[in-house]
């Protein structure tokens, strides 16, 4: 048996595993690629990231980033309500005008509550 977040039991078990039981060759691949990509999460204005981070997060969603497994493109996933939907921004993308882009749809979310 297991406790949930609000504190009462589950019964469920599973027999499934999550995840990836061999990563192996995915973390040598992306070592051996090459990493010239002009877009970086870790070079973005790091205030237009948060100010995406927190008005998702005051609408009730979260947000993912990440990079494809070829390194070729960024990505940013939106969570919301049940809803998701991946953006993706190629390699050479300006990362500061995709974040401000993002940031002006969420303020029309925001606006619509």
């Amino acid at each position: 048996m297991s406790r949930r977040v609000d504190g009462t039991e589950s019964t469920k078990t599973s027999s499934k595993r999550r995840g990836s039981v061999n990563n192996r060759k995915r973390l040598e691949a992306f070592k051996a690629a090459s990493g010239d990509l002009e877009a970086d999460w870790g070079n973005c204005d790091a205030a237009s990231l948060q100010s995406v981070i927190v008005a998702m997060t005051r609408l009730g969603g979260a947000i993912t980033i990440g990079l494809s497994r070829d390194m070729g493109a960024h990505s940013m996933t939106l969570l919301l309500d049940g809803d998701r939907e991946t953006l993706w921004f190629n390699g050479n993308a300006n990362l500061d005008d995709e974040l401000l882009a993002v940031m002006g749809k969420l303020d029309l979310l925001q606006d619509m509550q």
